[in-house]
């Protein structure tokens, strides 16, 4: 073999070397970068159990913190408690308790809970609803209000309250002969005297009117004729009852707080407004000023009233109500 040969097979060994050298590193990086896969999915994998281990740990103390809130699980003693202890808040309360009846909740029972309702009527003043829903959301019990419905009835001094309620009770309940003890922790305000004086000021049953805007202060010389505030315009349409005169209009007058109480023939006079009650219909009255007719639908003010014709169909353009 002369020099030449034996160079080029120096040559030939040396790429051979090089490329069993990159074959088998190349083999090596690739079972290293499996490993390190196989390796990082199982720390997932060990990560997500940790999590559902730590979610199901949270659950358990939900459901023994719930335990410690239901009612009785025994439901006979359940709806019995529950009812009477209605019956004590809302009469420490103050309120005067027409009726108090089992409800159908609107939660449905299942294998983890029952629920039981109840609807309570009772009247009372404004103090005494907010004493009861006081007592009512700083008891630790597992329930909740429903439906609250506040009215009063015309001439009446007194709240109409209607209240439903729902409580649950868990199989696993604590308490068995007597309700959960303890306060909750929901309430934002210490006592049920700040949230009476919170209230102090408010009407809930009319709707709320805001102040008027102060009037602009212009010098004597310079100021133009100020209009003239119409009462008329915040008269209000607000609803349709039944009585024994037939259909009774209410028509609130926002910037006073007054609600009327109007028949058919009743003349009406709000702020600039006269005139005299034609008809009521279940979502309309007509009224007459001067020699014309309005329609005002259900929820608008009276000077919002469409002209009608002596047929009673809107004429086609509507006239300006007339400020009489």
């Amino acid at each position: 073999m002369n020099q030449r040969e034996k160079i080029l097979a120096g040559a030939v060994v040396a790429l051979a070397a090089l490329w069993a050298g990159n074959y088998y590193f190349g083999l090596y990086s690739r079972t290293m970068h499996k490993r390190q896969a196989d390796l990082d999915a199982a720390h997932t994998r060990l990560d997500a159990a940790e999590n559902k281990l730590r979610a199901g740990r949270d659950a358990v103390k939900q459901v023994q913190e719930w335990d410690k809130q239901s009612l009785p699980a025994d439901p006979n003693k359940a709806q019995s408690l529950y009812k009477a202890w209605l019956l004590a808040k809302a009469n420490d309360a103050g309120l005067a308790v027409r009726d108090i009846v089992y409800f159908p909740p609107t939660s449905s029972s299942t294998t983890a809970y029952k629920a039981i309702g109840y609807r309570l009527s009772a009247n009372g003043s404004l103090s005494s609803v907010i004493g009861m829903l006081y007592s009512f959301y700083h008891s630790s019990q597992l329930h909740q209000i429903t439906r609250l419905q506040l009215s009063r009835p015309p001439g009446a001094s007194q709240l109409a309250v209607n209240m439903d309620v729902e409580a649950l009770s868990l199989p696993g309940a604590v308490a068995t002969d007597k309700l959960p003890d303890g306060d909750s922790k929901r309430l934002k305000l210490a006592s049920v005297d700040d949230y009476t004086k919170s209230f102090a000021e408010r009407n809930i049953v009319t709707a709320y009117m805001p102040p008027r805007p102060p009037e602009p202060v212009h010098e004597r010389h310079e100021s133009p004729p100020k209009p003239k505030f119409d009462e008329s315009e915040f008269a209000m349409f607000s609803g349709v009852v039944s009585s024994d005169k037939g259909m009774q209009a209410w028509i609130l007058v926002r910037t006073t707080g007054e609600t009327l109480h109007l028949v058919a023939g009743d003349e009406v006079k709000v702020g600039t407004l006269e005139g005299k009650i034609i008809r009521v219909e279940p979502r309309a009255l007509v009224y007459s000023s001067g020699d014309k007719q309005f329609r005002v639908p259900l929820g608008d003010s009276l000077r919002k009233g469409k002209e009608i014709g002596a047929d009673g169909a809107a004429k086609e353009t509507a006239a300006t109500n007339p400020k009489s």
